[in-house]
């Protein structure tokens, strides 16, 4: 496999692993949305229930058993928007991971796009030296026989 062959086939693995990368990271954000959603509508009905509870309260309409109840559901909402917001923590957390992969995926993509330029300048800038001594050597002959040709390159 040439040099060049080898860098467009180092290319393409990057391209695929900073498009999984992408991919990942759209999931991601995608997954933390939905987290942060989920936690928003559960603190709003948790605002709710206890506004509901308050203007109970306010009417003198409260038993023992209702005021147990009401409790216990508000330890179960509570438990459940603390476990909402780990989740969209987590959430947050592996997108910022995704992010990063990403950032990282891109670099080395850079990198290699970057020695491949590099790679073809050289080549190009080899190559005219080459055509630069065939054209002074063919001019040297010229001069020492005294013909009169002009240099072509091929």
């Amino acid at each position: 496999m040439s040099s060049t062959q080898t860098f467009e086939f180092l290319i393409q693995l990057a391209i695929e692993k900073r498009d999984l990368a992408a991919r990942a990271l759209a999931g991601s954000r995608q997954q933390a949305d939905d987290a942060k959603r989920k936690l928003e509508m559960l603190s709003n009905y948790h605002r709710d229930y206890l506004a509901r509870m308050h203007q109970a309260d306010g009417s003198g309409a409260t038993d023992p058993v209702r005021i147990a109840n009401f409790r216990a559901f508000t330890d179960k909402l509570e438990q459940a928007l603390k476990q909402q917001e780990r989740e969209t923590e987590a959430c947050e957390s592996y997108a910022n991971a995704c992010f990063h992969r990403l950032h990282a995926e891109e670099k080395k993509l850079k990198a290699l796009q970057m020695a491949q330029g590099r790679r073809a300048d050289e080549a190009r800038r080899g190559a005219a030296r080459v055509e630069q001594k065939r054209s002074d050597e063919f001019a040297a002959r010229a001069v020492a026989t005294g013909t009169k040709f002009s240099y072509k390159s091929a």
